[in-house]
């Protein structure tokens, strides 16, 4: 059976056309700049800067002056070792020569890549990124996700948010009201948290001595979210009683507290989600259809991690970010990168807050060794990167615009060997201002890579 969350967009409509688009997109590892490249029938050098021109000049000094190259064979994109130093590797594994499906992940010394393909329509139409959703990703299926929720933020409909547990369905839902421009609260509840017994005083609320317990009157959530909008998670989980006085509210624009006569009128945006495939339910009766025909006035999918790996950097580097003067090492991000994630984003996230613990508590930035063992498992037949020259204390990454004085920059220089990029990586700044301060200090870098040797 095929998995209903993968799919991130509908098949175009009979007659629409369609364009086949190939990218290679670098991730924000290591120091490496975010890039998209279009690959269109011409090879693609992969290789050190000054020896190389195009897109994939990199400054990364484990990359061969002369890497690799991505070229199109027999209609298919693919890549070709060049005898480089470090090698080439392709899903984790080393490789002289491999195809690229999409998803397909390529490390070169301490860069990572990944090979996106999809179908557009030709009437399709990607908004920028936006810099100010709490949605992070600017991968095809997220900035699809992003023209739905611009789409239908400004209307009335009820939207019915679907995918797997742990995908930021909350998220979306957060999303178009906050584009709606409706003044009320966003009420979240979670359907599956509510005893059954209490869940229609929980929505529409109760009078006091309504029943026993109720010593207070409750306006219900349906009330707090009047003007705004009522976000039901998990709305599968509603049991049939609840489900049919949910649909009379929805149809009227009431409600009417559980020991009261007397309704109240709402105005509510109802957007619901679940995990559920609503539809099996609705043919099998366990859920109602013309009250998931009002839940669905509108379907937002959101894929899962696994259909969107080129995002899985950017999202966890949001998480990372809760640790100042923390930093994923190009074989963490890698392993990252290659697992499923079968909890999605919340499981991406609880992964990072451990590793980030183990990490921290050892004074280094977080590396292979910090993850899980399912994680690690796939570089474990990687060979060791070259050490760093022996340190006496953990090198923390300092604030932003931070300069060093002499003897800071000295030491850093001397625990990188003499690796100006890796120095300029840990400062945040471009080789050049490495240089400019080691000439103002009177330091001679090369004298550390003597040092080394």
């Amino acid at each position: 059976m095929a998995d209903p969350f993968v799919t991130d967009a509908s098949p175009p409509p009979r007659g629409v056309a369609t364009t086949d688009v190939h990218l290679l997109r670098v991730l924000p590892v290591a120091g490496a700049r975010a890039a998209t490249i279009v690959l269109d029938r011409e090879p693609v050098p992969i290789g050190r800067e000054g020896h190389i021109t195009g897109p994939l000049a990199l400054t990364d000094t484990e990359v061969s002056r002369h890497h690799a190259t991505i070229e199109l064979v027999d209609g298919g994109w693919w890549i070709a070792d060049r005898g480089s130093r470090n090698g080439t590797f392709v899903d984790g594994r080393r490789v002289e020569r491999a195809p690229l499906a999409d998803g397909t992940v390529v490390r070169v010394g301490r860069t990572l890549l990944i090979h996106v393909a999809a179908e557009l329509r030709a009437d399709e139409r990607l908004p920028a990124p936006r810099r100010d959703s709490r949605l992070v990703g600017d991968g095809i299926p997220a900035l699809r996700v992003q023209a739905e929720i611009d789409l239908v933020a400004g209307h009335a409909l009820p939207v019915l948010v679907l995918g797997e547990t742990g995908v930021g369905k909350e998220l979306v839902a957060g999303e178009i009201h906050r584009r709606s421009g409706r003044r009320g609260a966003f009420i979240p509840v979670n359907c599956a948290a509510i005893a059954p017994e209490l869940a229609e005083s929980e929505l529409f609320g109760h009078v006091s001595g309504a029943f026993t317990g109720a010593s207070r009157a409750s306006a219900g959530l349906f009330v707090a979210a009047d003007g705004g909008t009522l976000f039901l998670d998990e709305v599968g989980e509603l049991p049939a009683a609840l489900q049919a006085k949910l649909l009379r509210a929805l149809a009227s624009g009431e409600v009417r507290p559980v020991g009261s006569s007397a309704a109240q009128t709402v105005d509510v945006r109802v957007i619901a989600a679940t995990l559920r495939d609503l539809d099996a339910a609705v043919r099998e009766e366990r859920f109602r259809a013309d009250l998931f025909n009002r839940l669905a006035g509108w379907r937002v999918h959101m894929p899962p991690l696994r259909a969107r790996r080129d995002d899985v950097i950017a999202i966890a580097s949001t998480f990372v970010a809760r640790h100042p003067g923390l930093a994923l090492t190009a074989d963490a991000a890698e392993a990252l990168v290659l697992h499923d994630f079968p909890g999605n984003v919340r499981e991406l996230e609880r992964v990072i807050a451990a590793a980030a613990v183990r990490a921290l508590a050892a004074g280094s930035t977080l590396d292979l060794v910090h993850l899980p063992p399912e994680l690690a498992a796939r570089l474990a037949d990687r060979p060791a990167a070259p050490a760093e020259a022996p340190r006496s204390a953990p090198l923390i990454a300092p604030p932003p615009d931070t300069v060093p004085t002499r003897d800071e920059l000295c030491a850093t220089i001397e625990r990188m060997a003499g690796n100006m990029a890796r120095v300029a990586e840990h400062y945040g700044k471009d080789r050049q201002q490495i240089y400019r301060w080691a000439k103002r200090y009177g330091i001679d870098p090369g004298a550390f890579k003597r040092a080394r040797a």
